[in-house]
């Protein structure tokens, strides 16, 4: 690809888009430490829960972590097509819906199966996540 040729923004293919989510997963993990964004300090509204502002901060995260999907092939593997699923709507959907931690633990439970379905995928016989 020529610096003229336009290509995928954020990524594309099936192990580019899980690699490039997976960096994503190593910042700072949403309200950590009862932390908030500037960008949840602005939309702050007075009566807002600990939990209103939690969920501020995970779609605040997923808006940037999911944009890896919009390229995702569709012969992903079915984890990972929910993963992004889920992510893309986390971050880009306006749903209205309160994200918790309980959330962002399904996030890295179908990170792991995605991560073990590629490997299927790829013809490894018997993947293994490993205990470390």
């Amino acid at each position: 690809m020529t610096e003229n040729d336009e290509g995928s923004e954020y990524g594309a293919g099936i192990v580019v888009c899980l690699a490039k989510f997976t960096e994503h997963l190593w910042t700072r993990e949403p309200g950590s430490a009862g932390e908030l964004s500037d960008l949840s300090r602005a939309i702050m509204r007075p009566g807002d829960t600990k939990a209103k502002l939690y969920s501020h901060e995970v779609e605040r995260w997923a808006n940037g972590a999911s944009d890896h999907f919009y390229d995702l092939d569709e012969r992903a593997p079915e984890p990972l097509k929910e993963l992004a699923s889920l992510t893309l709507r986390m971050g880009h959907g306006f749903t209205g819906e309160t994200w918790t931690a309980d959330d962002m633990g399904r996030v890295r439970a179908l990170w792991k199966e995605s991560c073990l379905a590629v490997d299927e995928m790829l013809g490894i016989e018997d993947p293994d996540w490993g205990r470390w």
